[in-house]
C-alpha cells in the first residue's frame, strides 16, 4: 500500500457527525456533534515528517448523515492518481468510542483513533507499519 493512500480512504480525518451504525438491537448510534463539520489540515505527520510544512493541504467535511468528503492540495502523499497534485474523494464514516471508521466494509476500510482537545482534532493510526498523525482546526 503506498503511503498515504490509507489515509486516502479514511482521513482523517477524519471525523464525524451523525453516524449511522447498526447495534444488536438495530438502533441508530449518533457520534460525537463536535466532530461535524470542515477541517483543516494543520499537520499532516507520517513517520515523523509533516507535509504541511512541505506545502500540501488537506480538508476534510464530515456531514450528519455519516458522509465525508476530503480535498487535497499540493499533494506529495500519493493519495491523488499519479501525476496529479490537486484531487478529492468521498465516502462514508462511523464512529465507536474514540475510533473513527471510514469506508467501512468495503476494500478501503481503515480505523483510526481520534481526540479532540481544546478544539483541535487529531487523528492517528499505524498502518502497514507507517506512523500517522494528523492535525485538523476546524473552520
Amino acid at each position: 500500500m503506498k503511503v498515504g493512500r490509507a489515509f486516502r480512504r479514511s482521513t482523517l480525518i477524519v471525523c464525524a457527525g451523525l453516524i449511522y451504525g447498526v447495534s444488536g438491537c438495530g438502533e441508530t448510534i449518533e457520534a460525537p456533534p463536535e466532530l461535524v463539520g470542515t477541517w483543516n489540515a494543520t499537520a499532516l505527520v507520517v513517520d515523523g515528517l509533516d507535509y504541511v510544512t512541505q506545502g500540501m493541504t488537506l480538508r476534510y467535511t464530515l456531514s450528519n448523515n455519516g458522509d465525508y468528503s476530503y480535498t487535497v492540495t499540493n499533494d506529495l502523499l500519493g493519495w491523488c492518481d499519479f501525476g496529479v497534485s490537486n484531487c478529492s474523494d468521498s465516502g462514508n464514516f462511523e464512529t465507536a468510542g474514540s475510533q473513527i471508521t471510514f469506508d467501512g466494509g468495503t476494500q478501503w476500510e481503515e480505523t483510526y483513533s481520534w481526540s479532540i482537545t481544546s478544539g483541535t482534532l487529531t487523528i492517528s493510526a499505524t498502518i502497514d507499519g507507517g506512523q500517522y498523525s494528523f492535525t485538523f482546526e476546524k473552520q
